[in-house]
């Protein structure tokens, strides 16, 4: 990463939390055609620590994380994640809302991130700590919820066509899917899975659910294990448009 303590203040920095691992990029936005900083940087986190636990690990190795930036993004990737009419959203009843779905669990508070153009809302849930010890490293910091970031990319790219898309993200235990029709959002959930089969029968699921045509739609595949096309080299058997796109696509757009 090309940054120093002198020159962070021009470069935009996006975090991307995971029980995965720690992603980060930056990006200068004045010399973004000669900059290499928008390549992902994974920090490998210790599984069995809290995300705060290995917050502090990072903090201590990576002295760049104590430079003042240009702008940070912060990206909450979790499945504990619920969407809400933007018209019947009120914010002190946020936690009502979100239990509503959610079985309460120690030190989480509930955030949320408005859907302008969705007239939408997503309220998740994050650790206490990890949101203190986050504003206390980034004060001006912007925090999202990673299916905030899958809608929000999802509606840009559905802006230019007029077939319904559906656009999947998959995690060592997870697979988050949305769909889009003429801008609007279908259906947004996440899923606990680890092995293939799982995964190929949610995305089918939900593709048959939507009522999704299986030649004219398309499928937008945002795998992050990139050693095997296992799941994609399945679903063309049943899809006839795949398109494959950067698993970073949310630090790609906080960057921006």
């Amino acid at each position: 990463m090309q940054v120093t303590g002198s020159n962070s203040n021009q470069h935009i920095l996006s975090i991307r939390f995971s029980a995965d691992g720690f992603y980060f990029a930056l990006l200068n936005p004045k010399a973004k055609e000669n900059s290499e900083s928008s390549t992902p940087f994974i920090y490998k986190v210790d599984e069995s620590l809290s995300f705060t636990a290995n917050l502090k690990h990072a903090i201590d190795e990576l002295e760049w994380l104590s430079y003042k930036y240009k702008a940070v993004h912060i990206i909450i990737a979790t499945q504990r994640f619920t969407i809400v009419p933007l018209d019947f959203f009120e914010d002190e009843h946020a936690d009502t809302l979100f239990y509503h779905n959610f079985q309460s669990i120690d030190n989480e508070v509930v955030e949320y991130n408005i859907l302008q153009k969705n007239n939408s809302v997503v309220l998740y849930g994050i650790d206490k700590a990890l949101l203190t010890m986050l504003y206390n490293l980034f004060p001006e910091a912007q925090v999202k919820a990673q299916a905030t970031l899958l809608i929000e990319h999802l509606t840009d790219l559905n802006y230019h066509v007029e077939k319904r898309q559906m656009l999947y993200l998959t995690s060592k235990s997870s697979i988050t899917i949305a769909a889009m029709e003429r801008h609007n959002l279908l259906f947004c959930n996440s899923f606990n899975c680890t092995q293939e089969p799982d995964r190929l029968y949610y995305i089918l699921h939900c593709w048959k659910q939507l009522g999704m045509d299986q030649q004219t739609d398309e499928l937008l595949s945002a795998e992050n294990n990139s050693e095997t096309n296992e799941l994609k080299q399945e679903l063309i058997r049943f899809i006839a448009h795949i398109t494959s796109i950067t698993p970073y696509f949310d630090l790609e757009t906080t960057a921006l």
